[in-house]
């Protein structure tokens, strides 16, 4: 399997390769997630939100597996760019301004100041600081004999997903993970594109559109980021979710280029396993 994602992640476009190394507002009338249905009760957020960070360690438990959802790869990336946080007893919001981020390989910085919340998602360097992180790369399952898998392309060990992912799940201090979700909402209605500097100095055109809706989470926003240098294989679905003070990132691409459809399955018992673990403190 290991070689499967491996082979999958030679077809990701640069822009995912991002977070590889690493491992919007409510509406007026009460509803958070874009498609206008209901958010979660205000019970449900209280229990939810507002409490001490989830570690890194909570963090990989929490992160779905293989087992969790037969019929899919998944694997853990081999690090992460977010920083441990405190113990939950002793946190105080106030601890931010003494934690940094131990990657920061990975920045990504928008030519246009309105653009960079799309960018610090794939950016080990966001304005809007995570606790902790951990990642993973998933894809289709392939067959076990010689035949196609279904959603791939190939046949046998060689077999290539057609849809390549990659998550980050991040989790983040009280309040912060509603701020990515406005500040993603908002990038995205002025933000048609922007050039990117790397880390490395590397400067890359993107181009912006609007994503489907996607109704999982607290709240959530997609949108396409292109690499108009490339248009044939440099687009991605970029779906972002909230589930109460965490942030899931999903990058989506087609392994013939292109960018992916929105991996509902993994996506829906993500949030669900975050849910129990912020419900527990574990």
């Amino acid at each position: 399997m290991r070689k499967y994602l491996t082979a999958a992640a030679a077809a990701l476009p640069a822009l995912l390769l991002l977070t590889a190394c690493s491992s919007g507002s409510t509406h007026a009338d009460g509803t958070d997630r874009t498609d206008g249905t209901p958010s979660a009760s205000p019970t449900v957020l209280s229990t939810l939100a507002g409490h001490a960070p989830l570690t890194a360690q909570q963090l990989a438990k929490a992160l779905v597996t293989d087992a969790d959802l037969p019929g899919w790869v998944i694997e853990q990336s081999s690090s992460s760019d977010g920083v441990q946080t405190t113990a939950p007893e002793e946190f105080n919001p106030d601890d931010l301004s003494a934690q940094g981020d131990s990657g920061g390989q990975a920045v990504l910085t928008a030519d246009r100041p309105d653009c960079q919340p799309l960018a610090d998602i794939a950016s080990t360097k966001p304005a809007i600081h995570r606790m902790a992180s951990v990642g993973a790369e998933f894809a289709p399952k392939p067959a076990t004999d010689s035949s196609t898998a279904p959603g791939s392309s190939g046949q046998g060990a060689s077999v290539v997903p057609a849809t390549v992912n990659q998550m980050l799940v991040a989790s983040h201090a009280p309040g912060d993970a509603q701020k990515v979700i406005a500040a993603v909402r908002s990038a995205l209605t002025s933000c048609t594109g922007f050039t990117a500097t790397g880390g490395d100095g590397t400067r890359t055109p993107f181009s912006i559109a609007r994503g489907p809706a996607v109704a999982v989470g607290d709240a959530s926003v997609s949108y396409v980021m292109t690499d108009t240098s490339d248009k044939k294989t440099g687009a991605a679905l970029v779906t972002v979710v909230r589930t109460g003070d965490t942030v899931t990132s999903y990058l989506s691409t087609r392994s013939a280029g292109g960018a992916g459809a929105v991996p509902l399955a993994v996506v829906r018992a993500q949030d669900r396993k975050l849910r129990a673990a912020l419900a527990t403190g574990r």
